[in-house]
């Protein structure tokens, strides 16, 4: 029964790393290491002793190249995948930047649900951080990361939507590509060379800019909303576990006392964020920012089509949207039409299939 107990406390605590990490973890980007010491705690006071953890396998993980710009564009363009895997947590933010963008372009995808606890989808990884994706065999970490490389992929491999974000449309290449497919363009070095192309420039700067917004303001404002009081502490946890193909008791107890730590964290969040007053003027405020000086009157950041700073964006939003934070925005801030429009441009999922962790 304790080592149910110690298990659930822990999926509680690795899922809500898994929204935001917050003070759960040490930030590098949007990647996170957890901090036991608060697992720990909550243990105690539930009784368990202790908490154990998963080690990676050294001998049969392979390893995993991380971007040191996620937010560059690579030089040169890759053939669309025939198949893309990620492997995610399905309330993480992150994650749902990366499933926009594969719905708002329209790839279809296979999700892998990875356990916060054991990792065991990800054995095969010494990168033990969500999401990753699987490009056919190739692997990509980091969501800005796979956010650069997909757009740029998109970009060489067919027209719009992807060229909103350029200053002029670019013209598709006489040759035609499929879906997924190669080019039957006869150059293939000038196809792979017009994505990065395409970006250049004030339109890219801007768009860096914003997506960067969105990682580094946006998400730590967002994130101590939605744990600001207890109420909303555990409406977020609810909402987080009901996302899970756990067990009834085991989603209670992950729920409660998930709640009883973000509760107590998220006390600590506006003076480790720096903000100041109160946190739901400092939410529609950082809204606000984005359709005055990031939309500047237009339907979205890239003008007439979304840009990777909007795609970013909506996921953030969309990641919260069962909870009173995502309420209280769309009704008190200038967001509420352009989440509406980004609703539209993205349309259906284009998720094919779901695989969830094991316990």
């Amino acid at each position: 029964m304790a080592s149910q107990r110690t298990s659930a406390i822990a999926q509680a605590g690795a899922v809500s790393q898994a929204l935001v990490g917050g003070p759960l973890g040490q930030q590098q980007g949007n990647r996170y290491t957890a901090r036991p010491a608060i697992l720990s705690a909550a243990a105690a006071f539930l009784g368990v002793s202790a908490l154990s953890g998963v080690a990676a396998d050294a001998e049969t993980s392979a390893p995993v190249q991380v971007a040191d710009d996620p937010y560059a564009r690579p030089a040169a363009a890759q053939p669309l995948p025939s198949k893309i895997t990620l492997y995610q947590y399905e309330v993480c933010p992150y994650c749902c930047k990366v499933r926009a963008m594969l719905d708002y372009y329209k790839l279809p995808y296979t999700v892998i649900e990875v356990n916060p606890l054991t990792k065991g989808e990800l054995k095969w990884s010494t990168y033990k951080k969500v999401p990753v994706v699987k490009l056919d065999e190739e692997v990509v970490v980091d969501s800005s990361a796979i956010m650069s490389r997909l757009a740029t992929d998109v970009a060489a491999s067919r027209p719009a939507p992807a060229a909103a974000a350029a200053p002029a449309a670019p013209k598709k290449p006489s040759g035609g590509f499929s879906f997924f497919g190669s080019s039957g363009c006869s150059d293939e070095s000038a196809v792979k060379d017009q994505g990065a192309a395409n970006f250049a420039g004030p339109a890219l700067e801007e768009e860096v800019k914003w997506r960067k917004w969105v990682d580094q303001t946006f998400v730590k404002v967002l994130t101590a909303n939605i744990y600001r009081n207890w109420d909303e502490a555990l409406e977020t946890f609810k909402y987080i576990t009901d996302q899970t193909s756990w067990s009834w008791g085991t989603r209670e107890l992950a729920r409660w006392s998930g709640a009883v730590i973000m509760w107590q964290v998220g006390k600590k969040m506006p003076k480790k964020y720096g903000i100041e007053g109160d946190l739901r003027l400092a939410l529609y405020a950082a809204a606000d920012d984005f359709v005055e000086n990031g939309l500047r009157g237009r339907t979205f950041a890239g003008g007439a089509e979304p840009n990777l700073a909007d795609v970013a964006l909506f996921g953030v939003v969309r990641a919260v949207r069962q909870t009173g934070a995502f309420r209280d925005l769309m009704a008190q801030s200038k967001l509420a039409p352009w989440f509406q429009a980004m609703e539209e441009r993205v349309g259906d999922s284009a998720r094919v299939a779901t695989v969830m962790g094991s316990m």
